[in-house]
């Protein structure tokens, strides 16, 4: 019963005026369903004249409600809609686009991150996120989608539109810039317009970015989000923290522009290691960037290392030494995560967390890079039997040297980089807990990689592979593993367990 109570705790108007919205969104959502069937109007259409009119009544929500309960359930509730819609084919003017797309499930969702992250000291970042996305994306699909001749270029998997991702910037820019010094009373602040400038700025790159890189709807999520993240670290820190975010964003172009003129990154890659580099540096300064620089850049540098012996294995590694955006977060999101947490939960075994994390991806990286060079065939690391070079879960001796290494590396650089008088940072047994705890991290990646990653067959040539295609362009068929578990999930996974085994390693010997 008291959970229930907590649940559904809020004065009765605001749950009059629940209903009150509820019954005018459907409303609206009907009436644009049956205009759309009976008009032969886009179904696309249709659905951004939804999307608008929903942020546009979100926007209201802080100045009607008192309690965020029932804005939580009203978008619980549109998103199990929204995803039956999805699913069913029903509800277009909801929905309705080209291809599938889980846009209108992320719309809510996002909905009901914001209402019950931000509504206590944060309710004006989540009206300007909630209007970013409402505005600021249909902005940049209406313009990218009626010009003649847009110029389009792809990031990842969705095509965008130079002229489009201008609108989504200048939207993105101008709705905060205007419209924070107005509803910065929601939560007691006092916004300039220099500051609202300064601020719609950052969160105009990092919209902008986030929507560009975006699959399957996903930007719904990611890019207001991005903005809300941008926007309440702005005004909940002090001016020093703004100007390190600052700087974090210049920072982060510079890695981008690098690694895509160096070819370490796909363009996707790029666009994630730039917000990668930007929140790192952002939240946490030299002290959390310097040891995710040292990853990147070492293991940068040993993918392009006797690239033309490494050439015989691209057959069968899913992807290739240009990482995109899916290696990025695998290898970066877990620390990107732990930064963030660091700032609103202040503890500095964080940082061991965030080292364990670094030092298991690098372990991981530096096994397989240097064990391609081994002359001995590698053992499978369950049963030892031997298996072809290449094989998810093989590990040579060379190999197992480059874990402890690349363990190693991660640590070494956390004790150079460690804040100064946090002494718990730089202690032995912090050093001891990280190493160990990467090496222990890159062994369970190779048994998840024997274990469970999809493995597939080629039909014409007969290879294992980890590819879904094969030989130009020949579907392949699975032969073990999980369809779902490819390596960027096994490489995530393996920073989890890293950030894991570095904590728990430094209570039991801390």
């Amino acid at each position: 019963m008291a959970i229930l109570k907590f649940l559904f705790e809020a004065p009765q108007t605001d749950w009059m005026r629940f209903f009150l919205f509820l019954g005018g969104i459907v409303l609206f959502i009907i009436i644009a369903e049956k205009t759309r069937t009976r008009l032969g109007w886009s179904a696309e259409v249709n659905r951004k004249l939804v999307h608008v009119l929903t942020g546009v009544l979100v926007f209201f929500t802080p100045f009607v409600f008192t309690s965020n309960k029932p804005l939580i359930w009203m978008a619980a509730l549109f998103i199990a809609v929204d995803f039956i819609g999805v699913e069913t084919g029903k509800l277009k003017g909801m929905h309705g686009t080209a291809r599938k797309s889980f846009g209108t499930v992320f719309y809510p969702l996002t909905f009901l991150i914001l209402a019950a992250t931000c509504w206590n000291g944060h309710k004006s970042v989540m009206v300007l996120s909630m209007l970013i996305l409402a505005l600021s994306d249909a902005a940049a699909a209406l313009v990218g989608e009626n010009l003649a001749e847009p110029h389009e270029y792809s990031l990842w998997k969705d095509r965008k539109s130079i002229e489009g991702s201008i609108a989504m910037f200048l939207t993105s820019f101008l709705i905060v810039w205007i419209l924070f010094p107005r509803v910065d009373t929601l939560d007691g602040l006092s916004v300039s317009p220099f500051q609202a400038a300064w601020i719609g700025l950052l969160a105009a790159v990092f919209a902008t970015v986030l929507e560009a890189v975006s699959e399957m709807g996903s930007d719904n999520l990611s890019a207001p989000l991005g903005a809300a993240w941008v926007m309440a670290f702005m005004v909940g820190h002090p001016a020093a923290d703004g100007l390190q975010l600052s700087a974090g964003v210049v920072l982060g172009l510079i890695v981008a522009v690098l690694s895509f003129r160096f070819r370490f990154l796909a363009p996707s890659g790029c666009a994630a290691a730039f917000v990668l580099a930007a929140v790192l540096y952002g939240a946490g300064g030299w002290s959390w960037t310097i040891p995710i620089l040292v990853f990147f850049t070492t293991s940068s540098l040993l993918s392009k290392l006797g690239k033309s012996r490494k050439r015989r294995f691209e057959s069968v590694f899913e992807k290739t030494d240009t990482r995109d955006v899916g290696q990025v977060l695998a290898n970066g999101g877990t620390a990107g995560a732990l930064a963030i947490l660091s700032r609103y939960f202040p503890n500095p075994e964080w940082f061991v967390l965030y080292l364990g994390a670094v030092a298991a991806v690098n372990a991981d990286t530096w096994a397989t890079e240097i064990g391609l060079f081994s002359r001995r065939k590698p053992r499978s690391i369950l049963g030892l039997q031997p298996v072809a070079a290449g094989t998810s879960g093989a590990v040579t001796w060379l190999g197992t040297a480059g874990v402890v290494l690349g363990s190693l590396a991660i640590a070494a650089s956390g004790r150079l980089a460690a804040p100064e008088g946090k002494g718990i940072l730089v202690s032995g047994a912090v050093i001891a807990s990280v190493c160990i705890g990467g090496v222990f991290a890159a062994l369970i990646d190779s048994v998840l990689g024997a274990a469970v990653q999809a493995q597939y067959r080629c039909p014409a040539c007969g290879k294992t592979t980890e590819k879904r295609v094969h030989c130009g362009g020949r579907a392949t068929r699975l032969a073990s593993g999980w369809r779902w578990m490819n390596n960027d999930w096994v490489n995530w996974i393996c920073s989890l367990v890293g950030a894991v085994a570095a904590w728990g390693l430094l209570r039991l010997i801390g």
